[in-house]
């Protein structure tokens, strides 16, 4: 039963626009490593992170919900570069 909402919960995500660290990165203009590090400060948007468990191999696990990185944008006065 476990497994099934798992793999519902990553259907779900798969589907709804979000970025990857590289494309947040390209669209900040900043390294996707910057990001990574703003991640594991917790500076930066809220983000999800995929289990591994029904990932297709080289799936990028973290996600930021496109709505989460507007949010923040707006809030911090980001513009984007892209």
């Amino acid at each position: 039963m476990l497994l099934l909402l798992m793999q519902r919960r990553i259907r779900l995500l798969m589907t709804e626009p979000y970025f990857t660290t590289e494309q947040l990165a390209e669209r900040w203009g900043m390294k996707p490593s910057a990001i990574k590090g703003q991640r594991a400060r917790g500076i930066g948007p809220e983000y999800v992170t995929l289990p591994r468990i029904g990932l297709p191999a080289g799936t990028p696990r973290v996600r930021y919900p496109l709505a989460n990185v507007l949010a923040f944008e707006e809030a911090n006065n980001i513009t984007p570069l892209n």
